[in-house]
């Protein structure tokens, strides 16, 4: 499902829903959510005092979100109980109904929903305004109900009662505890109680899992010009839970690609992922940014280094058995063959060191030049460069092909020209790929 979200302002009960319920069949909770891909998710959302760490998030406006609730956020104030049903099952599913159980009071009435694969649905208050009451799903301030529907606002004294959650799907209800008590905020109206009632969505019967960590990796990378760093960003509840749907932003705020920025989703495992190049040397610094209705979520820093490839186009080889760290290494000159050992065969004298036939080299890849100064070396060379190794290097005809088995940082010394009489060496720094 494309990214997309389905805000109902005004909820009713149908009553064909009400017969599919009362033939449903009855189950019991964490196995079978577990079992069939679908998990079930409570939280608590307060937009009445600003907390964006805590505010559910996936919420009205994510991708792939279904929203049964007040919408567009611009017209509500949240400060309401939420169900989060994921579908990460094999097909999609029909919601038929969800109920909501704080000691006597029940919360309903949202219409049957088909959740496609990949998909969530959030069901929550409806009303665009808050109010307490014990039946919704106009009012949902769930934090507000005590015993027997007993009123409990202002009441910072916490209770012990422990809220049920029935989901009819397929036909199939199964219920649940909300043994956290997320949904009814710990037992009292902390609201009132000088507190922020959100609270981050949480897999029910367990937590509750109190705020959200956006966290980006790898903390530092390093590539040649022209390859793709990847970038990761897990998005996770403060009990470590994954949280899908959720749009990541992320930028550069430093280094010669700093204004660059993309997005990504988090997947299943909490994920979104952002590639990018680079035509430039130098290091850039990147952040990865949550943003709900409460405000923002980042992440920590990370780097991403590029270094240059020979000027021209081109690169230059190493043999593999040449390819350890700090060695010092042979990259041109008229003595290539006997320099540069190879695990697979044994250099055509004619191959000098550099390639010209693949411009943007990669791990994997092959390479083809011409022999000699045919090549058309640079003039320079970087003080640091990206150095080609090589397990075999043939000869056909005029044509010398070689293989890419690694990509090398070198650091080069001094001496090098063009012509081949002026060997190009270095020592080996670091390894790309």
């Amino acid at each position: 499902m494309n990214s997309s979200s389905i805000g109902r302002s005004k909820l009713a009960i149908v009553a064909a829903l009400g017969a599919l319920v009362l033939g449903s069949a009855i189950s019991n909770a964490a196995p079978v959510a577990a079992s069939t891909g679908i998990e079930v998710y409570v939280g608590y959302a307060d937009s009445l005092r600003a907390d964006a760490i805590n505010f559910p998030t996936p919420w009205v406006g994510s991708p792939n979100t279904i929203f049964d609730g007040c919408a567009p956020v611009t017209s509500c104030v949240y400060d309401a109980g939420a169900v989060r049903i994921v579908n990460n099952s094999s097909g999609p599913i029909t919601v038929n109904a969800v109920a909501i159980h704080v000691s006597s009071c029940t919360f309903s009435g949202w219409p049957a929903t088909v959740v496609p694969v990949g998909a969530n649905l959030i069901v929550t208050q409806s009303d665009a305004v808050t109010s307490s009451g014990c039946f919704g799903p106009e009012p949902m301030d769930t934090s507000d109900v005590g015993k027997d529907g007993a009123s409990i606002v202002g009441v910072c004294s916490p209770d012990t009662l422990q809220p049920a959650v029935d989901v009819t799907i397929n036909g199939q209800t199964t219920n649940y505890t909300d043994t956290g008590r997320v949904l009814n905020t710990g037992g009292f109206d902390a609201g009132n109680c000088g507190l922020n009632e959100s609270i981050q969505w949480t897999v029910i019967g367990t937590g509750p899992c109190n705020g959200s960590n956006l966290a980006l990796t790898p903390k530092t990378q390093t590539w040649a010009i022209g390859m793709t760093a990847t970038e990761r960003a897990k998005f996770t509840n403060g009990c470590g839970q994954p949280l899908s749907d959720v749009l990541v932003h992320f930028a550069a705020s430093s280094g010669p690609n700093a204004g660059r920025t993309g997005t990504g989703t988090t997947d299943a495992n909490g994920v979104a992922t952002y590639n990018y190049s680079s035509a430039l040397a130098g290091t850039d610094t990147w952040r990865a940014t949550v943003t709900n209705l409460a405000g923002d979520i980042n992440s920590n820093t990370v780097t991403v280094t590029w270094w240059p490839f020979a000027t021209g186009g081109g690169a230059f080889v190493i043999g593999d058995l040449e390819d350890s760290m700090n060695a010092q290494v042979y990259w041109w000159g008229a003595q290539w063959w006997k320099h540069d050992e190879m695990r697979n065969s044994l250099a055509p004298a004619a191959f000098k060191g550099y390639e010209n036939g693949n411009l943007v080299p990669m791990c994997g890849q092959t390479w083809t030049t011409r022999p000699g100064n045919s090549a058309k070396p640079p003039t320079k060379v970087p003080g640091v460069m990206a150095v080609l190794v090589a397990s075999h290097v043939t000869k056909k005809g005029a044509v010398i092909s070689g293989d890419i088995v690694h990509i090398v940082l070198v650091q080069t010394n001094a001496g090098y020209a063009a012509n081949p009489g002026h060997i190009g060496t270095g020592q080996i720094i670091g390894t790309i790929c």
